[in-house]
């Protein structure tokens, strides 16, 4: 379990278009997690490790998908996915 694992699974969704779309899916369903979600494709981290890579990546350039949750739809907190409001 680890941050490396984190920003590995980011770089992995930045890539795969069926992922962010079950991550955006996802976004009104209260028992969706994304550390879970994570470890359905191999990737092994915790809800603390997956906040301080988003935090970490927050300083640096985001991708288009990462820029939609943050500006319009969908924001992530941890291992959960929250509507902005």
């Amino acid at each position: 379990m680890s941050i490396d694992q984190a920003n590995a699974f980011r770089t992995f969704v930045n890539e795969n278009e069926s992922v962010q779309e079950q991550i955006k899916g996802a976004a009104s369903d209260e028992s969706f997690s994304l550390v879970a979600l994570a470890a359905e494709h191999g990737y092994t981290f915790t809800s603390e490790e997956a906040q301080s890579a988003w935090d970490a990546a927050q300083g640096g350039e985001l991708s288009d998908f990462e820029l939609e949750v943050v500006s319009g739809g969908v924001l992530v907190h941890g291992h959960r996915i929250e509507k902005k409001s």
